[in-house]
């Protein structure tokens, strides 16, 4: 039995490519949401973003792979000076689990009295693999915010009448599962995150947080939870559960008059997987947006659902402030989302709601997959022709990833579209470890090229004045490097 006084919540450094780096720091909701939970039972908390304090560190780990963040050496010290009682770490990715295990190694060596919790995406879908460390105590599977509190009560005796579940714990010498059933219903009661428990300004001014930011003083947002849309790649639902859970329009507005009050923010992060699924509710926040007078700038970096949109909650969006909407279509063949995908969409319905958007000056991008298993060469060009068609020539294409958790993933260890001994330290976004019966991994790496070129010429050829418009901005960002590639994409 211990009484926990202090807690220190991380997010560790994190690997990367050294020649794309795929890391987009931003202040850690998930953890603000845990702090705000903990003050709530009068315990002292601090929030060490390690990506983010050793954003300008880098340290190659090989030929390929850099590490972004603060020296191990610099944690413990951190750890140390504060002696907190509980250290718990957000462990988003499983190429990234590594790192976090370093950290609750160092937390057992400045104390091994303190109780180690891991938390994320990754202790949710791999809770063995995690607890299996001899380092780590606790595994928070899906949210946390109930699981926490259980958490305590074990730690400090009071777990008589507990009905644990999504926690993973060790009790007398095995490690123990209780997997996730119970969601909070009332999402309105989870308190606002504890902004006060780390150092905001940091992030202030960066320009890419989760994609590129207008303002420098801006600040993630959620307003619902769960997606019941399915999409085999994904595995949200595993952290978030697939049944939509809303906040009510009046809690997110008093959450959106502290940010701007207290924190003078002027552009908003909407992380949600689905912020428009209910069309009513949205159109009331974004009512809410323009009566209160927030003038806001915003964006959906997760994109929203085109199957969830009218005309009516576009020009909503727009007039509430938001300047760019990111819609996540997958896919230009109907047969692969419908079949392959699995994502409740109706292509014919995405044509004229991105020639609306336009219409009222507002940006439209759009997310793509492609690498799908049972995907043919002849679908990924559709995807392309779709892609030309809205005249968006820059879309966000992601190589299909089976992360652990998803449906695809499954599907891949059991249909053997990955090699059995393939390396989860690997699994990166461009990881390219997908291999079918009518192409390899390797094939999608020209795919991609050819089709962001197809959709380069189809641009000037559409909009010549943009060659001389993109070139010059190229060649001032990159004077050296420009020309080559100039001359690649000309032959």
């Amino acid at each position: 039995m211990r009484c926990i006084k202090k807690a220190m919540l991380f997010i560790p450094p994190a690997f990367t490519l050294k020649d794309s780096v795929d890391i987009n720091p931003l202040p850690p909701l998930g953890l603000g949401y845990i702090a705000a939970v903990l003050q709530q039972q009068g315990i002292e908390v601090k929030i060490v973003d390690a990506l983010m304090l050793g954003w300008h560190n880098r340290v190659d780990v090989d030929d390929n792979l850099i590490r972004i963040g603060l020296n191990f050496e610099d944690i413990c010290k951190i750890i140390a000076d504060y002696a907190p009682d509980m250290v718990g770490v957000n462990s988003l990715f499983t190429k990234q689990r590594n790192n976090a295990h370093e950290i609750y190694r160092l937390a057992k060596e400045v104390d091994p009295e303190i109780v180690t919790i891991a938390g994320g995406a990754h202790p949710t879908v791999l809770p063995e693999m995690v607890l299996a460390n001899e380092n780590v105590d606790f595994v928070v599977l899906g949210e946390g915010e109930n699981t926490i509190l259980d958490i305590l009560k074990i730690i400090e005796g009071k777990d008589n009448n507990l009905q644990l579940d999504g926690i993973g714990l060790k009790q007398d010498g095995k490690n123990i599962i209780y997997p996730k059933t119970k969601y909070i219903e009332d999402v309105d009661s989870i308190p606002f995150p504890a902004w006060d428990v780390m150092n905001i300004d940091i992030y202030f001014g960066l320009k890419s947080s989760h994609g590129r930011r207008r303002h420098n003083r801006f600040m993630p947002i959620m307003t619902s939870r769960g997606c019941g849309a399915g999409c085999t790649f994904c595995s949200a639902h595993r952290v978030w559960g697939k049944r939509y859970r809303m906040r009510s329009c009046e809690n997110i507005t008093d959450e959106m008059k502290q940010l701007k009050d207290i924190y003078s923010i002027k552009e908003l992060m909407f992380e949600d997987d689905n912020l428009t699924l209910n069309i009513k509710r949205a159109e009331q926040i974004f009512d809410s947006m323009v009566n209160e007078k927030f003038n806001f700038a915003w964006d959906t970096p997760n994109g929203v659902a085109a199957f969830a949109l009218t005309e009516s909650v576009i020009m909503k969006m727009k007039k509430s402030g938001c300047y760019q909407m990111n819609l996540a279509l997958e896919s230009g063949s109907q047969y692969v989302i419908d079949n392959i995908i699995k994502k409740p969409l109706k292509l014919d319905k995405v044509k004229p709601l991105v020639e609306y958007a336009k219409k009222i000056k507002l940006k439209v991008l759009i997310f793509l997959i492609i690498g799908m298993p049972g995907e043919t060469l002849d679908q990924i060009q559709e995807t392309f022709r779709m892609a030309e068609d809205l005249e968006i020539y820059e879309p966000h294409i992601s190589i299909a990833t089976p992360y652990p958790g998803s449906e695809l993933y499954d599907s891949c260890v059991k249909n053997g579209n990955i090699d059995p001994e393939f390396d989860l330290d690997k699994l990166f976004i461009r990881s390219f470890c997908i291999n079918t019966e009518e192409w390899k991994g390797e094939d999608l790496k020209k795919v991609l090229n050819d089709g962001i070129n197809y959709l380069r010429k189809a641009k000037y050829r559409k909009h010549p004045h943009m060659l001389v418009v993109d070139g010059f901005r190229k060649l001032l960002n990159d004077p050296v490097g420009f020309p080559a590639k100039l001359l690649r994409f000309s032959t």
